[in-house]
């Protein structure tokens, strides 16, 4: 397929060709690793001043809805996000009379959906101590108090959810991708200042007031560049539009899947309560410490490459659908398993250098330990699952991931039963069952992409998946044995004795490791890695013709 020049006549309000793939993941990468920077700064103060203590499991659990809104439904590559992408993007055109409609509908679009989770937010304000009451079932009245007075002063944070979806959505079409990226990071600079001024809130109540305005500020610097591409806050109801209707049809079993996925986690709310305290905030921050890596590069491969999708089904282009998904999954795995490898070697060490200050004492290591270890074995399913998850959205089909979550919670509620009440696994037990669902979604959702597409070429990961698993099995034997050969000779010096010592040691390690793994996987030719290499190393590379 041809490419042309962008029409120098087109109007600057109307999408032009986007930046290459590798460009635009390298932007949101950089963007992204910023803001989970500043994310992971925010939780070090939180489990500076809290620990694993009542204030932060009540947090955590108060959160939960709020940041269902704003994070899974509004979030990048949630429903609000990816309902606009795939609606929008066919819309927004040369033409006057389809920019006018597409502007008109993303006002109505904009209109309900803020009447519709107004309303939610009020519920949730008005319900907050029931609700609290229904997750935390066996939970302590003190601890069940709190966290409804938390989510009480959170609740408004709904009202933004899908509006920030929205806006996320619109901005990408436009290859507008730094302040979608870098938005997250406006809840995290907020709540750390909060914490640094004023650490000696034993309620608790400082994280819910600070994530709120937070949120608030997320949401207000996205206002610029929407209104700069010519959109408005103006309500509108321009209700019987075809075009309604096909967001409506995708977006609404979207939003139920979600909610149907979220579920799970009120499910594991249900079971932690089981536990001794802080074993809620160890499972949230295992998750959060999980998301750290995935979810930069989630964001920077799979946000540009969606629209992607998109225009490969519109126009029927299959083989391009087939090859942007199959390096996007392999290049993701490839750039993951050395992470997974450092996190099972080094996950607790890492941990106590980063994190065991202040109220977070030896046991809130070995519990995040624990459920980040079992957690961290989802990491290939997770990219896969939401690389395959795009591609239904790309057919306008949100019913079959809607289904599969439906078997999915069903799925983790047993599992979660089997591993904590029965076998008494603890946290682990509840991180080990999100894994085994997320295998279990992959699979689900590779099988029934056939509805769609007869082959997407997934076979054509599997000698990737089995190569690079090589590479990364010798790379993890390779760190143990720098590992027992360096401690001896490190513990005899004075820098040895300290955290700063361990921790270059273990980044040493990990660094000539890394080295070593990309020479194997160089070796033993994996072809859609070589691709990406390429492509990153012409930057390095002198261009024709220069001087």
């Amino acid at each position: 397929m041809s490419s042309h020049p962008p029409d120098p006549s087109a109007k600057p309000s109307t999408p032009a060709q986007g930046p290459s793939l590798l460009r635009a993941a390298g932007l949101i990468a950089a963007v992204t690793i910023l803001s989970k920077l500043l994310g992971a700064i925010r939780d070090w103060q939180i489990l500076n001043v809290y620990g694993a203590a009542l204030a932060s499991d009540a947090y955590f659990a108060a959160v939960q809805i709020p940041s269902f809104a704003s994070v899974l439904l509004g979030g990048l590559g949630g429903p609000f996000h990816t309902a606009t992408i795939a609606i929008f993007s066919k819309l927004l055109k040369d033409k006057p009379e389809a920019d006018t409609q597409a502007r008109q509908l993303a006002s109505t679009f904009i209109t309900l959906t803020g009447l519709v989770f107004f309303l939610l937010s009020l519920a949730v304000f008005t319900y907050a101590h029931p609700i609290m009451g229904l997750f935390l079932k066996d939970g302590s009245p003190e601890l069940i108090e709190n966290a409804s007075q938390q989510l009480q002063i959170m609740s408004p944070i709904l009202f933004f959810g899908g509006l920030i979806g929205i806006f996320y959505g619109l901005l990408n079409i436009f290859h507008s991708f730094f302040w979608p990226s870098l938005s997250p990071a406006a809840l995290s600079i907020v709540m750390s200042l909060a914490l640094l001024l004023n650490p000696h809130d034993p309620t608790g109540h400082l994280l819910a007031w600070s994530t709120l305005v937070g949120t608030v500020f997320q949401f207000a610097i996205q206002l610029p560049e929407f209104f700069k591409r010519k959109f408005t806050l103006r309500p509108a109801l321009t209700l019987k539009t075809p075009e309604l209707k096909q967001l409506g049809e995708m977006l609404f079993p979207a939003i139920v899947g979600t909610t149907i996925g979220q579920l799970t986690t009120y499910v594991d709310m249900f079971f932690a309560a089981m536990l001794p305290v802080g074993g809620w905030t160890a499972i949230v921050m295992g998750n959060r410490l999980f998301q750290l890596p995935i979810g930069v590069l989630q964001t920077a491969f799979l946000v540009p490459i969606f629209p992607r999708f998109t225009r490969y089904v519109a126009e029927s282009d299959w083989d391009s659908l087939r090859n942007n998904l199959r390096m996007g999954i392999v290049s993701l795995w490839f750039i993951s398993i050395p992470i997974l490898v450092g996190l099972l070697v080094y996950v607790e060490p890492l941990i106590r250098i980063i994190f065991q200050h202040g109220s977070f004492d030896a046991e809130a290591t070995r519990k995040v330990s624990e459920a980040l270890i079992y957690l961290s074995f989802s990491m290939l399913p997770y990219f896969a699952r939401d690389s395959l998850t795009r591609v239904f959205y790309a057919f306008q089909d949100a019913r079959t991931p809607l289904i599969i979550g439906c078997v999915a919670i069903g799925t983790k509620g047993a599992l979660d039963w089997l591993l904590v009440v029965h076998y008494g696994l603890g946290v682990g037990g509840i991180t080990l069952a999100t894994t085994l669902v997320t295998i279990l979604n992959m699979s689900l959702l590779a099988f029934l992409s056939r509805r769609h597409i007869q082959d997407l070429g997934l076979r054509h990961t599997v000698v990737p998946f089995f190569k690079l698993s090589l590479a990364g099995l010798l790379m993890a034997a390779l760190m143990l044995g720098l590992d027992h050969l360096t401690t001896p000779l490190l513990q005899t010096s004075p820098l040895g004795q300290t955290d700063w010592g361990e921790l270059g040691q273990i980044l040493l390690i990990s660094l000539t490791s890394t080295l070593v793994y990309v020479g194997l996987v160089f070796f033993l030719k994996v072809p859609d890695v070589h691709y990406v290499l390429d492509r990153l190393l012409q930057r390095f590379r002198p261009k024709k013709g220069a001087s």
